[in-house]
């Protein structure tokens, strides 16, 4: 007995019922007993399986493949490529996998010229590697925004520098520390949101042009955008607080007095 892909049927029989009817296959004759259903077509290869179209397949017994189509003249020559096993819900198919893998392994002696492909397992490693790569770009974003917050600090400690004076006259016409700080903050943080809106149009437009030129598909959501947005400041707030306090903590008399 054997089931046919869609595609085989319409190929064989056309628009008649195929069920009952027998087909022949290397010189030996099965009777069809369904239609599978329509599959997906794999266009390139997966996990070292060739590219199959599987509408196109006939289904026929392990048993009835070995016994009946495998040729008989060369017990070397193995026709069958591949082995598709579905599991009941309630077994483990790591396991199962791993039991398969065993069998396969002392049937051909160790030769290791088979492969057991469990989708479970790649989907595990797939994950493993998202969650490295999500770890390794955290830590890339992390150095990148305390250099980056380190650099704030040191410009606005050169520009306390710069301004002494003018922080002195501001504080002797009666400007509070607070205000100081205020001020000094409120120009760190713009030069951070500044930098964190250009970063922003150069992320998506650099996204962009990979999306373009290597085929891959890129998403930029408003949610990043904001999440940008509120770390630049985050990090201006943060890193700009020092050099505000160390503003504000300055003597007026000594800053009037400085060249």
């Amino acid at each position: 007995m054997a089931v046919l892909g869609q595609a085989a049927a319409a190929a064989i029989f056309g628009g008649n019922d195929p069920v009952g009817q027998f087909v022949k296959v290397n010189s030996q004759w099965f009777r069809v007993v369904g239609v599978a259903g329509p599959q997906l077509t794999v266009q390139n290869d997966i996990a070292g399986l060739p590219a199959t179209d599987r509408n196109n397949l006939i289904y026929v017994p392990v048993m009835a493949a070995l016994l009946r189509l495998e040729d008989s003249m060369s017990w070397q020559k193995d026709e069958i490529d591949a082995v598709y096993l579905r599991l009941k819900p309630e077994m483990s198919v790591v396991s199962t996998g791993a039991l398969v893998r065993g069998l396969l392994d002392t049937a051909h002696r160790g030769a290791t010229d088979f492969s057991v492909i469990v989708p479970a397992e790649l989907l595990a490693q797939q994950q493993r590697t998202r969650r490295l790569f999500q770890i390794v770009m955290v830590a890339i974003a992390s150095i990148s925004l305390l250099v980056g917050g380190i650099g704030i600090m040191n410009i606005m400690l050169a520009s306390v520098m710069e301004r002494t004076r003018e922080i002195g006259v501001r504080r002797a016409i009666g400007a509070t520390r607070r205000a100081i700080v205020r001020q000094f903050l409120v120009e760190t943080t713009m030069i951070t949101v500044t930098g964190g809106f250009v970063g922003t149009v150069v992320g998506v437009g650099l996204s962009q042009l990979v999306a373009y030129f290597a085929g891959w598909s890129t998403i930029v959501s408003v949610t990043s955008v904001v999440v940008a947005c509120f770390v630049s400041v985050s990090v201006g707030i943060i890193f700009g607080l020092y050099p505000a306090m160390r503003a504000a903590k300055l003597d007026p008399v000594r800053a009037l007095h400085y060249e």
